[in-house]
């Protein structure tokens, strides 16, 4: 599994940073934003899963191999999140 952080471009994905499938694997935020992209962290298997998620990625931050899901009061458990099941996902 990897962490990735990167960057959205607004006007391409409409002004809305949820990822265009769902339900999805595992958590993701969005971290910050500028005038033209929003700053997303997400976990995910590979870099081809965070493109299908979000198709307007613009540029990888960066890709950090991780070997579980953290959280913080910076990153939250979401709410939807359930890492009880087998893949993770939504309860």
């Amino acid at each position: 599994m990897k962490r990735f952080r990167f960057y959205l471009d607004k006007e391409a994905c409409g002004y809305d940073y949820r990822p265009v499938v769902w339900p999805i694997r595992y958590p993701y935020w969005c971290s910050g934003e500028n005038a033209d992209s929003f700053i997303l962290i997400a976990y995910a298997e590979s870099e081809d899963e965070i493109r299908s998620l979000w198709p307007e990625v613009e540029d990888f931050d960066f890709v950090e191999d991780v070997k579980e899901i953290t959280f913080s009061s910076r990153f939250p458990k979401p709410e939807w999140y359930c890492p009880c099941h087998k893949e993770g996902g939504v309860e």
